[in-house]
């Protein structure tokens, strides 16, 4: 009978073992699930719970995950470090930096080198963006001539993804005949979707406009301002990227620009990347000689974080 009773004692310790000795998840509202990591990714994990099967969780609603074991051959299992801290991915940094040679047809055909520099940072539900393009072209018979932007935004995530967000830019810009300009801007966004593969957001709001002509001629409106900006990874790691803004002035709607940036990003070894892009700018009421379409097409090697 003791023998009996040692024996049964066994089998049902056996019973409770794996569970004892399972991986567990700890959400952010306290609930634990038994089970192990199946996949992750930078925004969501798949855990395979004992009770309810296959589960896509949110990063930021795990608290910790504890490993009794890890699989030797899953590399994005997290380590067996109890508790373990999920990265957040909302306090990253994220930029490229290009250098190009562009040709361009328009107001003057010319060669030129280009450097492009973005930069985004989020920290919880404050997003940073700062951005700078810069331009240095050389011409027979004529001296160097710089165009450059720099931009600056701070947006607000208040309501999922949903923001607000306030921009500023100034820069020169030959071709244009502006001698300096300068713009500050109020918009509403919703970022859809922003994950390692794709990103598209929309935003939309009033943008406040300061030209200065090489004329010694100033020109001020407020616009209306709608912009998207895309990015989707096709295949073999290619990226395709498009942004665009539209401007109308709000008092006179035949005053309007509309600016389209489209590219594709081939990989060469690991952070580095071929770049291809072609930029198309239309104001329908441009300074005097000036017409009113520019494109640039720029060819040149981009680093990206």
């Amino acid at each position: 009978m003791q023998f009996s009773l040692i024996i049964r004692s066994f089998i049902i310790a056996c019973m409770f073992l794996p569970h004892a000795l399972a991986d567990q998840i700890i959400l952010a509202n306290g609930d634990v699930l038994q089970g192990k990591v199946k996949a992750q990714s930078e925004s969501h994990i798949i855990w395979l719970s004992d009770s309810f099967g296959d589960l896509t969780i949110e990063l930021n609603q795990v608290r910790a995950i504890e490993i009794q074991e890890v699989a030797d051959t899953d590399p994005n299992i997290v380590s067996n470090q109890l508790p373990v801290k999920i990265k957040d991915e909302k306090q990253t940094l994220q930029g490229s930096v290009g250098l190009s040679g562009s040709f361009r047809s328009g107001n003057q055909d010319r060669e030129e080198w280009a450097i492009n520099v973005d930069l985004s940072k989020r920290h919880e539900t404050i997003r940073q963006r700062a951005g700078l393009d810069y331009q240095l072209r050389r011409e027979e018979n004529d001296v160097s001539k710089q165009n450059y932007d720099v931009t600056y935004a701070i947006d607000w995530f208040f309501k999922d993804e949903w923001f607000l967000s306030n921009n500023l830019s100034f820069g020169a810009n030959d071709d244009r005949a502006l001698d300096q300009f300068y713009s500050v801007s109020t918009l509403l966004g919703n970022q859809l979707w922003d994950t390692k593969t794709g990103a598209l957001s929309l935003e939309g709001g009033v943008t406040w406009i300061n030209e200065e002509l090489l004329s010694d001629v100033v020109e001020q409106r407020l616009t209306w301002n709608w912009s998207t900006n895309y990015r989707k990874r096709l295949f073999n790691n290619v990226d395709f990227s498009h942004r665009n803004q539209l401007l109308v002035a709000i008092d006179d709607s035949r005053n309007s620009q509309f600016n389209a940036d489209i590219g594709l990003d081939f990989p060469l070894i690991d952070d580095l990347f071929t770049k291809i892009s072609f930029m198309w700018n239309y104001d329908n009421q441009p300074a005097q000689g000036i017409e009113k379409i520019d494109r640039r097409l720029n060819i040149g090697l981009n680093f990206v974080w």
